[in-house]
């Protein structure tokens, strides 16, 4: 079904679609593709404290080929399509102007799930990327934002991830403590100093349960039928 769509897609917007999870054949990591196939990671979608692209993903870097194939161009860009073999949840961390690129970073570290073993710190199961949030100055500018993938949400949950985020907003006061030579942190630089806004994106896996087990409640079927009626509407414009 998914190559369907993402034939479909692509035949009808001159779209580059690419396939990850249970649509490859391979099952390969939505993170995995974006590197090799597409230009992500160094398009400014994903950034480093140096300002260069960075990568996070449970694959080792050394089995990245160094060069990339050679990609078609096409009109209207590049898509990826896919599922991955376990349920994701997704969770997204805004920063506010006052949170430059380097202590961004810091946050995207204290969150990753691979961390915990090499660094002590880290939620697990999640994948984390430092990505800038852009938008007009009159909407508050460009800001950073730091993205999680919850890989295992039962272990790694939204919970987890805002245990690690007050601990990570107390290390910057205690920070900013030191450098000012401050006798008590500062009340100004609580939370909606360092963050604007973090929220869920799509949906729960307890969500998706309940749904399913209420056979009484028609609501996915309308909600199945809408979107794909959408989509449709979206083919032919």
């Amino acid at each position: 079904m998914l190559r369907k769509i993402g034939s479909a897609i692509s035949d009808k917007n001159s779209i580059n679609m690419h396939y990850y999870g249970l649509a490859c054949p391979n099952q390969t990591s939505l993170a995995t593709v974006r590197r090799r196939k597409t230009s992500f990671f160094n398009s400014g979608g994903a950034l480093d404290s140096s300002g260069c692209n960075e990568v996070d993903s449970s694959n080792n870097n050394n089995d990245i080929p160094k060069q990339q194939s050679q990609q078609c161009h096409y009109e209207k860009g590049e898509c990826t399509i896919g599922t991955p073999p376990q349920f994701v949840e997704n969770y997204n961390i805004r920063l506010t102007r006052n949170v430059d690129l380097n202590t961004a970073k810091t946050l995207t570290q204290a969150l990753r799930g691979r961390n915990i073993s090499t660094k002590g710190m880290g939620v697990p199961g999640v994948e984390a990327l430092t990505l800038p949030y852009h938008r007009d100055a009159s909407l508050g500018g460009d800001v950073f934002e730091v993205a999680c993938n919850l890989t295992e949400p039962k272990d790694g949950s939204v919970e987890k991830i805002e245990e690690q985020l007050e601990k990570w907003i107390a290390e910057q006061q205690q920070h900013h403590q030191l450098l000012s030579n401050l006798g008590e942190v500062n009340s100004k630089r609580n939370r909606d100093f360092y963050i604007e806004k973090a929220y869920r994106v799509g949906t729960t896996e307890e969500q998706c349960i309940n749904i399913l087990n209420d056979e009484e409640d028609n609501r996915w079927i309308k909600h199945d039928i809408q979107v794909l009626t959408r989509f449709k509407e979206y083919l032919m414009a």
